[in-house]
């Protein structure tokens, strides 16, 4: 049986890993996403000038029409380095007088003076003639400060990016240690819920082609002459899912290669801060999700009469991943609590819910082993009623599909 399936896997992946389409949406896609960031950038840098130019993100977080920086003048001395995106967004001066005149040549929006004691007293000023509009983002300015009067490079990214290691401790009476890394669950979920979308609606679009086609061209019966319905769809599920993985793998090296550059406005952004065993639980119910949910995609096609026909229907079967990000605010607020432990515990949301709790929280570990085992159990659950619709259906593949029909089918299997 496992050398079948062995077997279907590796055709799966390397015959989709052969197509034009799949290789542009791995490679080329985030490619050229790349390049035209770069000559977006590279245009900016153009048309601003040597004074002017700079990173294009820069330019469109200040929602500026005009691509002028904002003059620095800095009398404590302290101030020798700007880190992207600052370094185009502000230009030193030396004195008043300079920053004046720059501004007078319409090659500066605005400038700062920083005072000899500042740190004393704190004050800043500010030139425009339209505040308000004039004055980019506080962030940035803040930025340039806590990187030049902190030494230690870490500390400063902690101060300029608090939200990464915040954490909240309940202090209710009766309450049990809670302590929650609120920046942590919240980019946890974004990065898990993109990724978990992006790999499952891949595998899943090439699985209903792949079923589809053979269906309609009558080579499933040919197929299942030589292979039992389990061996074929355990086949496709998991070579289909080596293309998804080998897609996320290829995404987040380029993606890191973007953001981790030396003119990236997002260089500090980094991993909350798990250990190893966390992260581990984490791909474990990232796999188990994409089980389930490529299970029911194979159900799907086991029932559709084609392509065209199961593909309206994929949006509804995304649909609880949603959920967790819908009720985010209660997940950031209450990791332990009823609703998240609730959607845990459900394999449809348990592969994005889990992960937040476990990047804000200690989570129990009866809970997650507990929702790791039903999220398996489910999609060996699944798996077996595909099979079941697959021995039921194959042969029907011209009939008109509907809600009438589907009842049929899992009244027959």
């Amino acid at each position: 049986m496992f050398k079948k399936i062995r077997l279907v896997a590796r055709y799966e992946f390397l015959s989709t890993l052969k197509r034009r389409s799949a290789l542009f949406v791995i490679f080329g896609l985030p490619i050229l996403s790349m390049l035209v960031l770069a000559g977006i950038n590279a245009l900016s840098d153009s048309q601003g000038g040597d004074e002017g130019g700079g990173n294009a993100i820069a330019s469109f977080v200040l929602g500026e029409e005009e691509d002028r920086p904002i003059g620095l003048v800095d009398n404590t001395g302290q101030i020798t380095q700007f880190t992207p995106p600052t370094d185009t967004l502000f230009v030193p001066f030396t004195t008043l007088s300079e920053a004046e005149a720059a501004f007078a040549d319409e090659r500066i929006r605005g400038y700062y003076h920083i005072p000899a004691d500042y740190l004393a007293n704190g004050e800043i000023y500010f030139y425009a003639l339209d505040f308000g509009i004039e004055a980019p983002d506080d962030f940035f300015l803040f930025q340039v400060l806590a990187g030049n009067f902190i030494e230690d490079e870490a500390q400063a990214a902690r101060v300029v990016l608090p939200l990464q290691q915040y954490q909240e401790i309940n202090l209710a009476a009766g309450a049990e240690a809670d302590v929650t890394n609120v920046g942590g669950g919240l980019a946890m979920g974004m990065g898990i819920a993109i990724l978990f979308y992006l790999t499952v609606m891949g595998a899943s679009g090439y699985l209903l082609q792949s079923l589809g086609q053979e269906k309609q061209n009558r080579v499933m019966e040919i197929l299942l002459s030589s292979v039992r319905p389990f061996e074929l769809l355990s086949g496709k599920m998991i070579g289909l899912g080596g293309i998804g993985l080998l897609q996320i793998v290829v995404w987040s090296i380029i993606a890191l290669t973007i953001f981790r550059g030396e003119n990236s406005p997002f260089s500090n952004i980094s991993l909350p801060a798990l250990e190893p065993g966390v992260w581990a639980i984490v791909a474990l119910h990232f796999i188990a999700g994409y089980l389930v949910y490529s299970a029911l995609f194979a159900g799907l096609g086991a029932i559709t009469p084609g392509t065209k026909e199961s593909s309206q229907y994929t949006f509804f079967i995304m649909l609880p991943t949603f959920l967790p990000m819908w009720f985010n605010g209660i997940l950031l607020a209450a990791p332990n609590g009823t609703m998240a432990m609730t959607l845990s515990f459900i394999p449809l949301t348990a592969p994005i819910t889990m992960p937040i709790r476990l990047a804000m929280t200690a989570v129990p570990v009866w809970q997650w082993m507990v929702s790791l085992s039903l999220s398996l159990a489910t999609a060996v659950l699944l798996i077996w009623l595909a099979t079941k619709l697959f021995r039921s259906r194959t042969l029907l593949s011209g009939q008109t599909f509907g809600l009438k029909t589907v009842w049929q089918i899992l009244r027959e299997a």
